[in-house]
């Protein structure tokens, strides 16, 4: 059978088992967070999903030539039957991955996820020390993240970091790169905030500023190749505000929805987003092939979106304006700045634009 790729869909899905999640974290972005009033309010998933629904969405994507699936949350683990939908998944497709914040990973649930074939496992740190983790997470966890990294490790289970770059945890990249040397992690996705749940009520006390951005890549091109830690970006990083070509070690992502590479999100209702920003729902897994939800007309739409700023910019088609659904987040609209960039501008530049004011914005913890 063809695969989905080879057919023009999507290769790669992510399922959100569930939306409850034991950390705090103060950047988070989980829409299902996302305050009345806010444009992303309203998509928590209404049901977990039992196992046999679970199960049948995982046989009806794999169907379709999913080649790899990641499973996340919310915190996944917190699934009741969560290792029960981790080993269906690792029968059905070719790579399956977790994302998860660490604190459920006990010796025997390393061994079971070893056993099942769970290619890689992926926990965030936030800094090098304890309380800069803890403070980001607001909860204990930094000791558990590493205790994680470990058995997962000794289990078979390859482990990626995430790093999230805020204002919060700023210069503290190096030290993540030399905690993931010792432990024997060899790659790294390294985030830049990207405003949109609860995160988009913090924009401008988190939001990370181009120079610290260009200290971390800077960390990345001198720490990460020597200790041959892969670095690649997941949230778009505007090349008008930094200078990505400077940081060739580092490979730079930008947004799969935008470049039609259609890396789908769906809840155990079959509910399909374009990622996990997303606040539009393209239709239900149940009814359509994915290849149907990725030609939806909204991600046309979405990709001809450009704000003004951004029209005639040579990077316009690679970069595509940064983080569309973080703008429509903080501003409503598709065509507005992505949060970053306009906070990189000078108030003189931003008025000359015509750009939106940033939404009310409320204090970060």
């Amino acid at each position: 059978m063809a695969s989905n790729a080879e057919q023009g869909g999507p290769h790669r899905l992510e399922i959100e088992l569930t939306p409850v999640c034991d950390h705090r974290c103060v950047h988070c972005y989980n829409v299902w967070n996302a305050e009345p009033g806010d444009p992303q309010h309203g998509l928590a998933p209404k049901v977990q999903g039992d196992l046999e629904r679970a199960r049948a969405l995982i046989d009806r994507v794999a169907e379709q030539g999913i080649e790899h699936l990641s499973l996340t949350g919310g915190e996944p683990l917190l699934h009741p039957r969560a290792l029960e939908i981790i080993e269906h998944a690792c029968t059905r497709v070719p790579s399956v991955g977790l994302i998860t914040n660490g604190s459920h990973v006990s010796e025997a649930v390393a061994r079971r996820l070893g056993a099942a074939g769970l290619k890689t496992a992926q926990l965030t740190l936030l800094g090098g020390r304890r309380e800069v983790h803890d403070a980001l997470k607001d909860v204990e966890s930094f000791d558990d993240t590493l205790r994680s990294v470990l058995r997962l490790r000794d289990a078979g289970v390859r482990v990626n970091a995430c790093y999230v770059s805020s204002q919060r945890n700023a210069g503290q990249l190096p030290a993540v790169l030399e905690l993931c040397f010792a432990m024997g992690i060899r790659s790294l996705s390294y985030n830049r905030m990207s405003a949109a749940g609860l995160g988009v009520h913090r924009i401008a006390a988190l939001l990370p500023s181009p120079e610290q951005l260009e200290a971390d890549l800077l960390a990345c091109e001198t720490l990460a190749r020597r200790w041959q830690i892969r670095v690649s970006t997941a949230m778009p990083v505007p090349p008008c505000i930094v200078h990505t070509a400077r940081y060739p070690w580092v490979r730079f992502g930008f947004c799969s929805s935008g470049s039609g590479q259609h890396n789908l999100v769906m809840d155990l209702e079959g509910q399909v987003r374009a990622c996990n920003l997303s606040h539009r729902v393209l239709g239900s897994a149940l009814e359509e092939p994915l290849s149907a939800l990725a030609d939806d007309g909204y991600l046309a739409e979405f990709r001809s979106s450009l704000p003004l700023m951004c029209r005639g910019c040579p990077h316009a088609r690679s970069c595509g304006g940064g983080c569309k659904e973080s703008a429509f987040a903080a501003f409503g609209s598709l065509d507005a700045p992505d949060p970053l960039v306009w906070l990189a501008l000078s108030p003189e530049e931003r008025a000359r634009l015509e750009l939106p004011d940033l939404p009310e914005q409320e204090a970060c913890p």
